[in-house]
């Protein structure tokens, strides 16, 4: 299937330059990383470099309008200086949302894209991946979205992950999304970027057991379209099996995505949901993030994401900028928790 595709001007070195600045290229930094002298190995995994760097970069979906989607919310995003400055504060890179209702809408990449590299490569920041809602190859603007982002010196994103009709049998719906995903590594491959599939929890999440996702990938390149373990969405689906998924998608896993939760009572209905909750707080430790790096084989790119911070009425909004001192030091601490297990694994 073709892929149709809305036109939308790509940037001439000329805007480029215009648009992001002299140094935006340039600017565009070592990714933030945390240092490690050993590496874990699982028995028989292969031998990682001596000294282990950990690309590290934070979900930035806090400072934009949006939130959880609550209707009534109000419409705020952070300016590009204002991102930059937090990314600065916590001291990490950023996954940005270029998405519907994310802090840049796909078809606005060209315009809104090249200032936001400039703002944060003035901080020594960069984008280390953008998350996407694109599912199907047929949608407008993401492939012209991308082409932009390559050309600032941005080569991965997140998609959106594939959903089950729950009212049919599963595994016949696999094929189909393998063959969605065959057409976006394609894409993927000519323009020259990454796509990473996150693992979710859900029953009409496809992908959410693991095995099914290693399916849907078929024999498609990870380095074209890989998987993104979620520490707390595998723990939550697999209980006591998350070693097996780490396990079953571990040539596929270019990426990591650290949350962490607990379970929790519902009073009334008797029945246990994950509450998230800090890094170090609740049910993923330092063995789930070792498990996953050795079974990797060595580091590999890891995205704080936050799930535990909500307002007074218990919602997860976002937070305006002369309010942000909880949110960064909730990044902090993640940050922290998380570069000890990196720091503290044994070799």
């Amino acid at each position: 299937m073709k892929t149709p595709e809305i036109a939308s001007p790509l940037l001439s070195r000329r805007d480029f330059i215009a648009r992001a600045g002299l140094g935006a290229a340039s600017a565009y930094l070592e990714p933030a990383i945390f240092t490690s002298s050993a590496i874990p190995l699982a028995k028989g995994a292969p031998m990682p470099a001596a000294a282990g760097t950990y690309e590290i970069s934070i979900l930035e979906k806090w400072f934009f309008d949006g939130g959880d989607g609550s209707p009534g919310q109000i419409c705020y995003k952070y300016t590009p200086d204002q991102l930059a400055e937090v990314a600065d504060e916590i001291g990490l890179d950023v996954e940005l949302t270029l998405r519907k209702e994310g802090h840049i809408s796909p078809e606005r990449a060209p315009d809104e894209l090249p200032a936001m590299v400039a703002a944060l490569a003035k901080k020594n920041r960069r984008i280390s991946y953008l998350a996407m809602d694109t599912v199907r190859p047929d949608e407008p603007y993401w492939q012209n979205a991308l082409r932009v982002a390559k050309q600032l010196g941005i080569t991965r994103y997140r998609h959106r992950g594939f959903k089950y009709d729950l009212t049919k049998p599963r595994k016949p719906q696999i094929p189909g999304f393998t063959s969605m995903a065959r057409e976006f590594a394609a894409v993927n491959k000519e323009i020259g970027v990454q796509a990473v599939y996150q693992t979710h929890a859900g029953a009409d999440l496809a992908g959410s057991a693991g095995w099914d996702l290693d399916m849907i990938l078929a024999d498609i390149d990870p380095k074209y379209f890989g998987v993104a373990i979620d520490s707390q969405h595998v723990m939550v689906e697999q209980g006591l099996s998350w070693s097996n998924s780490i396990d079953v998608l571990a040539p596929r896993t270019v990426a990591l995505c650290v949350k962490s939760f607990r379970w929790e009572e519902d009073k009334n209905s008797h029945t246990y949901r994950p509450l998230p909750v800090p890094l170090g707080q609740g049910t993923v430790k330092k063995d789930f993030v070792q498990q996953v790096i050795a079974a990797h084989g060595g580091p590999l790119p890891i995205i704080i994401h936050i799930e535990h911070f909500k307002n007074s009425s218990g919602r997860l909004v976002p937070v305006p900028f002369d309010q942000r001192k909880g949110i960064v030091d909730a990044f902090r601490a993640d940050a922290e928790v998380l570069r000890g297990w990196l720091g503290a694994m044994p070799g």
